[in-house]
């Protein structure tokens, strides 16, 4: 399935590469092939996490600022894809071991999952920006918006049996606070954690047969 399609299905639609969509909670899609047992998963492996921005985020970004010291750079937008893969790939690699009870693959064979979770339209709404001489602070009330775009394959045959897409935007606190790499880090982390936990959820229940 195209990119472009996500949010276009409806539940009990059939992808081109045969998944059925389902209504879960928690996720924009839910969309999983029939015939698979579940409960036969116990191991996983997780493949490098890809991060792309939303289009344009760095002209749109640049053109709201005054300084040009303030200017999000090439460098800079390289160092936040690899920020944000990296946390997706550790808050992915703890919750499978400790709330998913998988075991973690050196070597795949028939009882493996490989996931390949992916964000794209990545949307920092106030990055902190390398090496600027520009003694400044950014508030804001949210940190940015991202949507997971996760497959999951056998981890041996290669084949596609699951796919979660979920867009989500950090909660409006109500006040403006100092945004900088550390508290974007976190607000990051308590995303991909909330999408990690239901997909826990949604796993324990595709292994229970619900």
């Amino acid at each position: 399935m195209a990119l472009a399609e996500k949010g276009k299905l409806k539940k009990g639609d059939v992808t081109n590469d045969g998944l059925t969509v389902l209504k879960t909670t928690g996720f924009t899609e839910t969309q999983i092939k029939s015939d698979v047992t579940w409960a036969e998963y116990t191991k996983y492996q997780i493949s490098p996490v890809e991060v792309s921005f939303r289009k344009n985020w760095k002209r749109d970004y640049n053109r709201g600022q005054k300084s040009l010291a303030a200017h999000v750079m090439d460098e800079d937008m390289v160092r936040i894809k690899e920020t944000m893969g990296k946390i997706v790939f550790e808050e992915f690699d703890k919750a499978l071991q400790e709330k998913g009870g998988f075991k973690k693959a050196d070597q795949a064979d028939s009882n493996t999952l490989l996931f390949k979770p992916r964000i794209i339209d990545l949307d920092v709404y106030a990055p902190d920006v390398q090496g600027s001489s520009v003694i400044s602070r950014s508030y804001v009330r949210q940190a940015g918006r991202a949507t997971l775009f996760l497959e999951v394959h056998d981890a041996v045959s290669g084949e596609i049996i699951g796919r979660w897409i979920d867009t989500r935007e950090d909660p409006d606190r109500g006040y403006f606070d100092w945004a900088n790499r550390i508290t974007n880090s976190e607000r990051a982390k308590l995303a991909v954690g909330l999408w990690v936990r239901r997909l826990i959820e949604g796993l324990e229940n595709l292994k229970a047969g619900n």
